[in-house]
């Protein structure tokens, strides 16, 4: 399952997205405190949207200068809610946050083809869900913390479906 170690790396990279602590952009264009606006940092990390109190509130893009990308909801300078996180590498994360984190349904999709889709918690597969290798083999089941767990099923490559417990 070298997927799900992929999946923890995307997960670890997307906190790169926001900003440190303290740290003020320059209010480029619109209303940075109460509004939508455009806030500019010196790093060249750019972030279009909504704000409310001078956070990241609603709808926005956050764009990064090595072409990472988040686009979706905000709640308090977090994604909260639906969004897309987008890496320069192919990988894609279209779905559930709370927190900044991955949490509800999303899929992740790698770049080489292997994907995970189902439910999410706290950044890991926790729940239902179905994890597809590169080469085409599925597992379909339950996971815990971002391992398989349970009964589930595999579908080889040629299309052989097994019943494992794991």
């Amino acid at each position: 399952m070298i997927l799900l170690g992929a999946i923890a790396v995307l997960v670890a990279a997307f906190f790169l997205f926001l900003p440190k602590s303290g740290e003020k952009g320059e209010c480029f264009d619109g209303d940075c405190i109460n509004g939508p606006g455009t806030l500019v940092f010196k790093d060249g990390r750019k972030y279009i949207g909504n704000f409310q109190n001078g956070n990241y509130n609603g709808t926005g893009v956050l764009l990064l200068p090595d072409g990472r990308k988040y686009e979706g909801e905000w709640q308090n300078d977090l994604p909260n809610g639906f969004g897309t996180q987008i890496n320069p590498d192919g990988t894609i994360y279209s779905g559930e946050w709370q927190d900044g984190k991955y949490d509800g349904q999303g899929t992740l999709t790698t770049a080489d083809g292997g994907s995970y889709t189902g439910a999410w918690k706290d950044d890991l597969p926790h729940g239902t869900g179905t994890l597809t290798k590169p080469d085409g083999s599925k597992y379909s089941g339950k996971f815990r913390n971002g391992k398989a767990v349970g009964e589930g099923v595999l579908i080889t490559t040629d299309g052989e479906e097994k019943k494992i417990s794991l």
